[in-house]
């Protein structure tokens, strides 16, 4: 038996901007369409950080797999990756073992891809100024993959401590020319910026992917008619968005089950007796199966809140594997 192994720099090439959102598509649709089975992932907390269990099935798709995935903060400062696993991709008929891929760049590409459906699906088309709160992996993935998605004229970057932001700015600012959608179009300007008042002005586009455990920008900073795509917070006790965003938002989410045990950003509003569970309007996937609308509705902003599903890693996963083995990617291994 043989299996497929893909690097980093493998799955690079094998996946572009749109073939990670039409992976989105896929697994949000039949995460909601109840054609994918995903258990509640597991937690398992060790001395530096949280290794997280996270199996799937797509039955649509056909797509049998798992994701161990680990998220150790701390590794920034001794430069490496704070979140870091491996997807295994396995036979849905036999269970036979078919791949094993770098979970670190999948994690970072169908993260960014969610939040592209999300943006595609919820936010004004004619949106153009994106603010980033965060300057890591996310941060990074997140510009990339949006500004392939549409057409951006400003990016912003806050974090802390600032010097994230500026490094990362000066980074991309270095290949804006390739920060663009595949029919082209202007590089955007891409700076850091100090404080969040200055990011949040006239932007359109907000992505919050931080380790911050409490709110990064105060309400009253919110543009307009602005939509969101909340990432970093997945634990019950942290949170990224001001309760005030979350009342006045339409909230959209990954999936609901996982949302109750995770996300604090909307757990804690509602322990506090500000909004109930009917916050939620809608699933991701709901709007992709057209059983509810895109858009904002008549509320003044919109919220994607994602913690991170495993029919994402499976969904992306098999994307990658299949145009890996188009291109003769990866190194086939004896099993």
């Amino acid at each position: 038996m043989e299996i497929r192994i893909l690097s980093r720099s493998d799955i690079e090439r094998a996946v572009t901007a749109k073939t990670a959102v039409d992976a989105m598509r896929v697994a949000f649709g039949e995460l909601s369409g109840g054609q994918a089975v995903v258990p509640v992932r597991g937690h398992l907390e060790s001395r530096n950080g949280i290794t997280l269990l996270m199996p799937a099935f797509l039955a649509g798709s056909g797509g049998l797999g798992a994701k161990i995935v680990s998220v150790f903060p701390g590794n920034v400062s001794a430069g490496q990756p704070p979140i870091q696993g491996a997807i295994i991709l396995l036979d849905a008929e036999t269970g036979r073992t078919r791949a094993l891929l770098d979970g670190t760049s999948l994690t970072e590409i169908r993260t960014a891809a969610g939040s592209g459906l999300a943006t595609e699906l919820l936010a004004d088309p004619a949106a153009d100024v994106l603010a980033v709160f965060g300057a890591g992996a996310q941060g990074r993935a997140h510009i990339e993959l949006l500004a392939a998605c549409r057409p951006l004229r400003e990016i912003r970057i806050v974090s802390v401590p600032p010097e994230g932001a500026e490094e990362l700015a000066a980074a991309l600012t270095a290949r804006a020319a390739s920060l663009v959608p595949p029919e082209g179009g202007t590089p955007p300007r891409i700076r850091a910026v100090a404080t969040p008042a200055e990011a949040l002005d006239g932007a359109g586009l907000v992505v919050t992917a931080t380790t911050s455990e409490t709110p990064v920008f105060s309400p009253e900073l919110l543009e307009p008619g602005a939509h969101v795509n909340a990432i970093g917070a997945f634990q019950p006790h942290t949170r990224e968005i001001p309760e005030e965003v979350i009342t006045r938002a339409r909230v959209i989410v990954d999936q609901r089950e996982a949302i109750w045990e995770e996300a604090g950003d909307l757990i804690i509003p509602v322990e506090k007796g500000i909004v109930g569970r009917d916050v939620i309007d809608a699933e991701l996937g709901e709007i992709v199966n057209g059983q509810a609308p895109g858009g904002r509705g008549d509320r003044d902003f919109t919220l994607f809140k994602s913690v991170g599903n495993a029919a994402q890693d499976v969904a992306i996963a098999e994307a990658a594997l299949t145009r890996a083995e188009e291109l003769g990617l990866g190194s086939v291994v004896p099993f």
